[in-house]
């Protein structure tokens, strides 16, 4: 199961499927835009992934109370990464309905979550990736959904009309955010890594 990767589809496949959505699209879409859906594809990708992981440590049989604590802990690590990945696609579609894509292609490192994604011993790394891209991504959204406000809003007001826009959008609130950052931390743990590791956790 470490080893199972045919659920992260190659960037090419993903560009492919980006291309198509940009010419059927009524919005105008340029093609350096169009790498914010190459990228949403790859959330989409790392779900299915780790659905299929769920789904396989939940049918595995155990015999001893090691082996059941073991598998309690990898459903719990797999079901916060979904939880996670899924609202970070959430916010990605929110921001790409509202013609943000660079809040998209900007906070979203491909080749590293590609690289985390395909071997489970790149958990934590996959989780340090998840955290700070969700945190731009929330980030980048409000920023701009604000800036689209301030020239009618009142700095009273704005308060209140972020509220709303996360209620709209189905955004979830920075309360929420923090919740959902700190489940998946205690889940899984921040293990030390190599320093010559190939993995960039840094979005810059």
């Amino acid at each position: 199961m470490g080893n199972q990767t045919k659920f992260i589809t190659s960037h090419r496949s993903r560009v492919q499927r980006a291309e198509k959505a940009r010419k059927n699209s009524p919005e105008k879409i340029s093609i350096f835009d169009r790498e914010a859906y190459v990228e949403f594809y790859l959330l989409e990708d790392i779900v299915r992934l780790y659905e299929y992981r769920l789904q396989q440590e939940q049918k595995k049989k155990v015999e001893t109370r090691a082996g059941e604590m073991a598998k309690s802990k990898n459903i719990e690590m797999f079901a916060k990464i979904i939880h996670l990945y899924k609202s970070a696609i959430e916010i990605a579609y929110a921001a790409m309905t509202a013609g943000n894509y660079k809040a998209v292609w900007s906070s979203i490192p491909e080749h590293a979550l590609m690289v985390a994604a395909n071997s489970l011993k790149y958990l934590p790394q996959l989780r340090d990736l998840s955290v700070k891209l969700l945190k731009a991504l929330y980030n980048d959204a409000l920023d701009t959904t604000q800036q689209a406000t301030l020239l009618d809003e009142s700095l009273d007001a704005l308060k209140d009309h972020e509220a709303n826009v996360r209620r709209v959008r189905g955004l979830p609130s920075a309360e929420e955010i923090d919740e959902i950052i700190r489940a998946v931390e205690v889940a899984i743990p921040d293990k030390k890594t190599n320093t010559k590791s190939r993995i960039d956790t840094n979005l810059n």
